[in-house]
Order: C-alpha cells, then sequence, then structure tokens
C-alpha cells in the first residue's frame, strides 16, 4: 500500500453517521490502517466539524496519520488531488459510505484506475446500494486527462457510465472467508436515511457471525448478537470482553477443583456465549488487533484447565480413578484432531469442517468445548457426571479419527487429481 494514497471526501453530517457504535468516517479509517495505510488525506466542506471529529483520540486508528487538503472549503477538484502528493495513485472514497474492506483492499489491487459499482445488489441490501458506489482507485496519469474545474465526481461519473475506466464490480467478488468458515457477501452503500438504519446496523451484525457451527453455538449465535447491538454502542472494548471471559473462564477452573460442579457447569455454559462476543465485537467496531489472535490460545488454555480440574475432583473423590488416563485420551485427541485439520488447510485452503456438506454436518455434533459442557450439564442432572466425562474423551478420539480419515481422503484425492492432470 506504500504506493497508494487514501483521499477521503469527508462532509458532515453524512460522514459522522453512526452505525453500530462507529460513525462512518472513522469507520473507514479503521479499514485502511488495517489494510496497512500509515497515512490519508481528508477534503472537507465542513472542516470544523470534521477536524473536531478527527482530533478524537481512537485506539483503534492510532497507526494512521490524517492530514486536511488544502483548499477545504471549495469544490473536490482533479487539481486538489494533484497538489497533494507525488504519490501515483489515490484510492479515492466519499466517507458516507460503508464498505466492505474486501472490495478496498480490490480497488488497491488492480494495476489501473478503477471504480466500484455492484451490478446486482443482494436482496437483502438491495434498498441501501447506489451505483456507482463512490471509492475508486485513480491513477495520477489517469487523472491528468479530468478537467482541473470541473468537480471531480461529476467527472468521475461520466467515466464510469461511458466505461471509460475499469470497473470493480462487488456482485463478482469472493465472497468466501476462510476463517469464518462461510460466505459474506461484501457490500458498499451509503449513509442509511434514518428509516433505514437498523436495516443498516442488522447487515454489519450479520457479517460479523461465523458460520458453520456446532449445535450448542447456534444457540448461542442469536444471545451473541443480541447482547453485541448493545455494547457495540458502549465504549466496551474486546480486550475488556476477553478479560472478562478469563475470569469467568477461570472461576469454572475453580469450581471443578473444589467439586462444584453445578457451578462450574454454569460458569462454563455462560464463557460459551461471552467468549463469542470479543470477535464480534471487534469485527462489528473494526477494532481488530495483532494481541486477539492469542484469544484463541487463551481459550485453549482455560478450556484444558476445565478438563483438568475435572479429572482432578473424580480422582480425588474415588468416583472415576482412571481419570487422567481419560484425560490424556483427550489432550491426545485434540492433537491428533489438529493435526488432520491443518493437514486439510494446508491442501485445500479451507477449514476441514466446511470442506464438504458431511463436514459441515459432522461439525453440529463433533467434539468441541461447547458440546463438552452440554453432554457434561447431561451428565450432572441424571447424576451421571463421572460417566459423561468418561463419554467426551471417547467423544473426542471418535472425532478426531473422523477428520483424520477425511483429512488423508481429501489429500488423496487431491493428490491424484494433480496427477492426473499433469498425464
Amino acid at each position: 500500500m506504500e504506493n497508494i494514497l487514501p483521499i477521503l471526501i469527508a462532509d458532515a453530517p453524512g460522514a459522522l453517521t453512526e452505525l453500530c457504535g462507529v460513525n462512518l468516517l472513522e469507520r473507514l479509517l479503521r479499514i485502511l490502517q488495517r489494510l496497512g495505510f500509515r497515512s490519508a488525506i481528508v477534503f472537507s466542506t465542513t472542516p470544523e466539524i470534521i477536524g473536531a471529529e478527527l482530533a478524537k483520540r481512537s485506539w483503534a486508528r492510532r497507526q494512521i496519520i490524517v492530514h486536511f487538503g488544502s483548499g477545504t472549503i471549495g469544490p473536490f477538484t482533479p487539481q486538489l488531488i494533484l497538489e497533494q502528493s507525488p504519490i501515483e495513485r489515490f484510492l479515492i472514497t466519499p466517507a458516507n459510505i460503508y464498505c466492505d474492506a474486501r472490495l478496498l483492499a480490490a480497488l488497491c489491487a488492480k494495476d489501473s484506475s478503477a471504480a466500484l459499482v455492484d451490478s446486482n445488489p443482494p436482496e437483502f441490501a438491495r434498498s441501501l446500494i447506489r451505483n456507482p458506489c463512490g471509492p475508486a482507485l485513480i491513477a495520477k496519469d489517469f487523472l491528468s486527462a479530468f478537467s482541473s474545474t470541473v468537480p471531480f465526481c461529476q467527472q468521475l461519473k461520466e467515466r464510469i457510465d461511458n466505461r471509460k475506466i475499469d470497473i470493480l464490480d462487488a456482485a463478482a467478488a469472493d465472497d468466501y472467508i476462510v476463517s469464518m468458515r462461510r460466505r459474506v457477501r461484501p457490500v458498499c452503500f451509503p449513509a442509511p436515511a434514518e428509516q433505514n438504519r437498523r436495516l443498516a446496523e442488522r447487515i454489519i451484525l450479520d457479517s460479523a457471525q461465523n458460520g458453520t457451527l456446532d449445535l450448542p453455538a447456534y444457540f448461542h449465535a442469536p444471545i451473541e448478537t443480541g447482547i453485541i447491538s448493545l455494547l457495540c454502542k458502549t465504549r466496551i472494548t474486546p480486550n475488556q470482553i476477553t478479560i472478562a471471559g478469563f475470569i469467568i473462564g477461570c472461576g469454572a477452573t475453580a469450581a471443578f477443583v473444589v467439586g462444584r460442579l453445578g457451578l462450574g457447569i454454569l460458569a462454563a455454559l455462560i464463557f460459551g456465549i461471552v467468549d463469542g462476543l470479543d470477535g464480534k465485537q471487534s469485527r462489528v467496531k473494526i477494532e481488530t488487533t495483532e494481541h486477539g489472535k492469542w484469544e484463541h490460545r487463551l481459550d485453549y488454555l482455560i478450556e484444558n484447565s476445565w478438563w483438568a480440574a475435572i479429572a482432578f475432583h473424580l480422582w480425588r473423590s474415588g468416583q472415576f480413578p482412571n481419570a487422567f488416563y481419560f484425560l490424556a485420551l483427550l489432550i491426545g485427541s485434540h492433537l491428533l484432531d489438529e493435526f488432520a485439520k491443518r493437514r486439510a488447510k494446508m491442501a485445500t485452503g479451507r477449514l476441514l469442517d466446511d470442506i464438504a456438506p458431511f463436514d459441515r454436518a459432522f461439525r453440529l455434533i463433533a467434539a468441541r468445548r461447547n458440546v463438552y459442557v452440554w453432554m457434561l450439564a447431561g451428565g450432572f442432572l441424571l447424576g451421571a457426571f463421572p460417566q459423561s466425562y468418561a463419554i467426551i474423551c471417547g467423544w473426542a478420539a471418535v472425532t478426531a479419527t473422523v477428520h483424520l480419515l477425511r483429512s488423508v481422503w481429501i489429500c488423496n484425492v487431491l493428490g491424484r487429481r494433480v496427477v492426473g492432470s499433469q498425464v
């Protein structure tokens, strides 16, 4: 991104329209930072209002330096752009839009000037989308053909209408997100009218939901989304949610160690919901950080502390003398399962849980923390808690075996295809 300069056209009140707790200008700046940009220029016909907004401290965009362009009061013309920097390419976008980060990244990856359009808006967002969408990648040599006095946006629209600039079509963009195990249609739309604000926020909230879930997570998902629809409008950060989850998770471990099984299961069930909130909060508000990647390792540490604490309690109380052997089976199965999943991802570029219909169906009941907790809760209510612990350990082994066989089969099939294509 070093050879591209972002230029935002930010006029109040549109650029300050707030969706899910973040105004559109702030959201764009956060996206640009996460795309690798470290500086941007803002033009505005309302510099006092926009300047006051940019002066506010924001940890989520602290790595990007924002400057006001010269001549901010007059119309936004090509001459103003050319005066700003020796950079050869500009990412020019109105700041009164919501735009999926993938679309901006795709624009930046173009070799020539290009503008974003959506030739086939999805039904769920059709009432929001306007064409052209607004963002455009403009090379300096392409810009030199523009009139220096006619407003830039007017000339750009004429070239889009006459197909004198390359088009990036949002409808043709790859909508599959590997890390989320689902397809999320990227969209770009201007600040919505008041009657469409809830629809716009619903689109943003839905885009933060992971796909291909286990069965308990299907019950968690609407609860998490409802909570995030409120939390996103507060100053609570994803890291603060992670810390709260850590405290709850440690509380579950302590309860299991001292034999308060009911309390431990309740804390584990609550943790299952809280654990999904930090990721959703960070995606909805564009507050992802490099430290957030460690959250999954922290979760893994917490949940394994549960299984060890339960094994310790069952062994100490004499209810299940062989508990530690089953704990070893559980941990060994998890390691084997991770190996199988990593092998499949290296071969296909997708997570094993979402490669084929069988994998998606098996994910519903496959051995995972949420499934374990539900099994343990059932065993506790039926007065068969030690037996339920043995079952989750055995189910971990079954799941690892299934995933290993699937991984071997997938890799062999892909290998035969490669060999066949070379013959």
